[in-house]
């Protein structure tokens, strides 16, 4: 009889991590300060502490601190952001929570910039909280207290699967992505802290391709929230995105300000997406292209951000931006002092469905950072980073602490679980197949095709449901044609071949969802349904795995109980 040890490598722990970004690092390492006797393990695709987004880019940590007004900050979100469609109990618990996470970090000897007198910093312009810059090594020293707590890392392991036993989680599988080999993680419980998907668009997310969500998915988790999914940037020319409150240095060829069109509102903390659909439509009436004035942007904006991050000496975000802007400034073919902009997708496809503890609907599986974003309902009608700069950071550190006392609790009493061998053996099988294919389409073309589907502003910026209809008919294309693509042996195209499954999943669960809301909220335009209805579309949309289709139920929003309600409810 065929053992697992026969079909690969065996981890065992208590308590298995998926993912080793600042969530799962966060996670883990609460956990084993709850409880040292408790096995951690985190498995990452990439190396624990360089691996998903907190050491990329701006480093600013949202905080509702003790001096900001909870009441205006959730306020705030429910109707300006979130358009009530909020877990307005869970958004108030994340704004208490962000306190924490400061202490936490600060404890672990990550540093905090903060003012002269100690408080945290607001950008002027910015509304009910502060902002906490953090340099961008702050994976680096959280590895360090993993590794003195005794948590244990396996690297370059993409996990393909979850492995489940009457119902309930009991670890995953999946290959090293140099050497191939499989393996076989076996858990008490699981933590999914493996990102959201950003469909491998825009090259500072491209790490963010959905497996862990899809490996949910087909393990039966359901998703919420799935049609906010989304979010742009302004992009300049090579690919990068420039910062928040850029939509006020937005000019077209007559020289018209967008924010004085009436495409923003006054004193916007983040990008709407009325900024890209103005964009759009100046262009095409002919007031293109859009251009983008840097100098106003540090000087008159309303904000007060365009210098923000610059005011503190932090060594390791000072190299990376400056590299940043050495290869913009190389590559780009735009080098006048006001570029063209474009808006850039980045997607953020999160919506893995959490109760608040940010557990999912199977046992033994929780679902922290940006794999649950969307699914959690605190931000309500937006994508991450929910309108809010530093929200990402904050949101991944706080369901950490959301959840680490009940997965200890689970992992201390639940028995040594029992791995079906078969399911291990089909799997194997399963993930391996595709490299039998010798002749064939190169996967990165059909990931390009994929592209083409979700990113352009036709069919992400205003949806209408011939466009989704279009959408759909090409992702179910490439997704019954998975098997004409060569891999020519090679393990990391094996790796790209997962990836592309995964992000066709994700993108016909989001387009899935907003073919389902017919209305306009917040982030998702319908052109074919322009209004907001909250006589009839107050409600979460919810997708079940039946079977291997997608069901489609829905939750009323019981804004009745909470303190922010909407006119005439």
């Amino acid at each position: 009889m065929t053992s697992v040890t026969d079909l690969g490598t065996v981890f065992s722990s208590d308590v298995l991590v998926l993912g080793g970004g600042i969530a799962g690092l966060y996670a883990a390492i609460k956990i084993k300060e709850k409880d040292p006797s408790l096995d951690v393990l985190i498995a990452e695709k990439a190396t624990t502490g360089t691996a998903g987004k907190a050491n990329k880019g701006a480093g600013v940590l949202q905080v509702v601190s003790e001096n900001d007004d909870l009441d205006a900050y959730v306020k705030y979100n429910v109707e300006d952001s979130g358009k009530f469609l909020n877990d307005q109990d869970l958004l108030r618990k994340y704004g208490l929570t962000t306190r924490e996470v400061v202490k936490d970090l600060e404890r672990w000897g990550i540093q905090t910039m903060r003012e002269a007198d100690g408080s945290l910093s607001r950008a002027e312009g910015l509304p009910y909280w502060s902002l906490c810059a953090i340099d961008l090594d702050l994976l680096f020293k959280m590895v360090d207290v993993a590794k003195k707590l005794g948590i244990r890392f396996v690297n370059k392991v993409q996990t393909v699967e979850l492995l489940t036993q009457d119902g309930k989680v009991v670890g995953a599988v999946g290959f090293n992505i140099v050497t191939g080999e499989y393996q076989i993680f076996q858990a008490k419980a699981t933590v999914l802290a493996t990102g959201s998907c950003c469909w491998n668009v825009m090259h500072m997310w491209t790490s963010a391709r959905g497996d862990g969500i899809a490996a949910a998915w087909r393990a039966g988790a359901d998703m919420r929230n799935a049609e906010f999914s989304n979010f742009y940037n302004v992009g300049l020319p090579g690919g990068n995105g420039v910062q928040v409150g850029s939509q006020y240095s937005l000019y077209n060829s007559k020289g018209q300000r967008l924010a004085d069109l009436g495409y923003t509102q006054p004193k916007e903390c983040d990008f709407n997406i009325g900024i890209f659909l103005g964009m759009e439509k100046e262009v095409m009436e002919g007031r293109g292209p859009i251009v983008f004035e840097e100098t106003e942007f540090f000087n008159e904006n309303p904000l007060g951000v365009g210098g923000f991050l610059f005011r503190w000496h932090r060594p390791w975000a000072d190299i990376f931006h400056h590299k940043e802007m050495e290869k913009e400034g190389k590559y780009s073919v735009d080098h006048r002092w006001r570029p063209i902009v474009h808006p850039l997708f980045i997607g953020e496809f999160g919506a893995v469905k959490t109760n608040g503890n940010m557990k999912t609907n199977l046992e033994g599986l929780w679902a922290i950072g940006d794999t649950s974003r969307a699914g959690s309902g605190w931000a309500g009608a937006v994508p991450s980073p929910s309108r809010q700069r530093g929200s990402g950071l904050s949101y991944a550190s706080v369901t950490a602490l959301w959840c680490y006392e009940d997965v200890a609790a689970t992992a201390k009493i639940l028995p040594e679980p029992q791995i079906n061998v078969d399911q291990v053996a089909k799997f194997k099988e399963e993930i391996f197949a595709p490299l039998a294919v010798e002749r064939g389409y190169e996967v990165r073309d059909r990931i390009h095709a994929l592209k083409e589907v979700v990113a352009p502003p036709r069919f992400s910026v205003r949806k209408h449901f011939d466009r989704m209809d279009e959408a759909m008919d090409k992702i179910h294309w490439l997704q019954a044609n998975m098997g004409q693509i060569a891999l020519y042996k090679d393990y990391h195209l094996l790796g790209l071949w997962h990836d592309l499954k995964n992000m066709a999943l994700c993108a016909e669960l989001y387009f899935t969802a907003s073919l389902a809301r017919e209305e306009t909220r917040g982030w998702h335009v319908r052109e074919d349904f322009p209004q907001t209805d909250n006589k009839n579309w107050l409600k979460w949309i919810d997708l079940k795995n039946d079977g291997g289709k997608i069901a489609i139920n829905f939750e009323r929003v019981p804004v009745e109980k909470y303190k922010f309600q909407p006119e005439g409810c």
